[in-house]
């Protein structure tokens, strides 16, 4: 009879040891499909940046054009507008708009494709421009002049960063 429990109490530890090396192994194969789904999420993220980066130096030399969100002429939310739209991310019209909705990026994690917004006037933000890395940002600057790449270290715009984010 002492022997019977010994084997049953050995089979139950066994058992488990097996039952505790399955919950395991499923959740280490969970952790590893997460941290790729993440590192695709991520791959995904920079691509789509590049993709708005791209398109924004396409256009490089239109015309500004106050209220404009076409090649015909831009002004900087216009810009950033038609980017996002052809690559079918839905974007506010407006600077403040763009500024509200984005998600926060710090200036020292920025990517190509992500959004740098100032304040021109001092009440509030009032125009942006899409980062395009290394310190370089390309926006519609103002009547009269046409879409430019500035960096942000200029003395003009490095006391009017107000932060960066990003809309996709």
């Amino acid at each position: 009879m002492l022997s019977i429990l010994r084997s049953f109490t050995f089979l139950m530890l066994c058992s488990g040891l097996l039952i505790a090396c399955s919950h395991t192994l499923k959740h280490s194969e969970t952790t590893s499909k997460t941290k790729v789904a993440a590192a695709k999420s991520n791959q995904k993220s920079i691509n789509t940046g590049d993709e708005i980066a791209d398109l924004a130096k396409s256009l490089l030399g239109s015309p500004y054009k106050y209220g404009g969100a076409s090649p015909k002429g831009f002004d900087c939310s216009g810009l950033v507008y038609y980017t996002h739209g052809k690559l079918g991310i839905r974007t506010p019209r407006t600077s403040l708009q763009q500024h509200k909705s984005a998600k926060n990026i710090s200036l020292s994690k920025l990517h190509s494709g992500d959004l740098v917004f100032f304040t021109l006037n001092k009440a509030s933000v009032s125009h942006v421009g899409i980062y395009l890395g290394n310190g370089r940002f390309i926006h519609a600057p103002k009547s009269g002049k046409r879409v430019t790449v500035s960096n942000l270290s200029d003395d003009f715009w490095r006391p009017r960063i107000v932060s960066g984010g990003r809309l996709y």
